[in-house]
């Protein structure tokens, strides 16, 4: 007889259940890996948001003569900061419209025997037909390592004790990161955090000025986290503020947030600045950059960078999306002097 599983992809602002209809795929990280690796051929598992909704039944399946496996798809260990070695191959069933339901439970992957979320799995299962078509794993991407990164930057103008700084800033600002990622609840090292002991380091150490940033900038509805200016800022005798000098927007998210559905708001904020060029979206290890094109930002990411793991490409989308050289090339403000 199957067992039947509940699995969760992420969590609120962090859901990557896209990626698992689009690889055929259950993925999760270190701690769920016992769990996961219990999972047998023809075990059922019903993909959960939150805990009432079902969004997708399926059945583990093997590909390639295995089920389950572990650290071997490079991509699934950079997944947007986000380290999910653990996974398992499923065929899934997608429903027109989420299943509304009771019973499940908070955790990322477990057993469940409750008939009615059984008979969910198994009306889905007989009534959807099966998702044949799954996307091939994006191709590999290269470690950039500090020699390479901190090469580049000197290439593009900044002054070699300037790159002794930003090697200093880059160790601080890894050691907190880490110390977040592995001994604290991430839900608890909230946007306030991560802006003022990971991101304005880094920026700070890429040689913005502090009279260059405003922080939590007023305009019209709403704020602005972090605001870059090519001159310092200021107000003239009228009290206008040099608003055209603003070059670069920054909207920052707490430790825990993904960074696919935070560049909105940062996008509607840009347009009071019309010499603003990129919008950056951060929870403090990881960065997006989006460029401003002819008809306003575009929705996709330009360039990634994981400060812990920085690559030479966005390891979810390599052929589309620039790696760690080119965040950094964006945060430089020499980039838009």
């Amino acid at each position: 007889m199957p067992r039947y599983w509940q699995v969760a992809a992420g969590g609120v602002g962090r859901d990557y259940g896209d990626a698992f209809l689009r690889y055929g795929l259950a993925f999760a990280g270190n701690a769920q890996r016992p769990a996961i690796e219990q999972v047998q051929p023809g075990d059922v598992l019903l993909l959960k948001r939150g805990l009432s909704v079902v969004t997708a039944v399926g059945r583990a399946v093997e590909r390639d003569g295995k089920c389950v496996g572990y650290g071997d798809r490079p991509w699934l260990r950079d997944f947007d900061g986000w380290d999910l070695p653990s996974y398992c191959n499923v065929e899934w069933h997608v429903p027109a419209a989420p299943v509304q339901t009771s019973g499940l439970t908070r955790a990322t992957i477990q057993g469940v025997n409750q008939p009615h979320l059984l008979e969910v799995a198994d009306s889905v299962l007989r009534s959807v037909p099966a998702t044949t078509e799954i996307a091939p794993d994006p191709p590999p991407t290269r470690v950039v390592e500090d020699a390479e990164i901190l090469t580049f930057l000197i290439r593009e103008g900044m002054r070699p004790a300037q790159a002794e700084d930003l090697t200093s800033a880059f160790r601080r600002i890894r050691l907190l990161a880490t110390y977040y990622y592995e001994n604290c609840r991430w839900s608890d090292v909230r946007e306030h955090e991560t802006r003022t002991f990971l991101i304005m380091p880094l920026l700070l150490a890429l040689g913005w000025a502090e009279q260059q940033v405003k922080i939590e900038l007023g305009v019209s509805g709403g704020r602005v986290d972090v605001a870059c200016f090519a001159k310092p800022y200021r107000r003239d005798e009228s009290n206008k503020a040099n608003d055209q000098d603003c070059v670069l927007l920054l909207e920052s998210k707490d430790f825990s947030s993904g960074l696919n559905n935070a560049p909105d708001q940062a996008r509607a904020y840009a347009e009071h600045f019309p010499s603003c060029q990129v919008v950056v979206v951060s929870n403090g290890h990881c960065y997006k950059t989006y460029l401003r094109a002819e008809n306003g930002f575009s929705l996709s990411p330009a360039a990634y960078l994981n400060v812990l793991k920085p690559q030479d490409r966005y390891p979810l989308d390599p052929e589309n999306v620039d790696g760690c050289l080119s965040v950094l090339r964006c945060l430089l403000p020499r980039s838009w002097a």
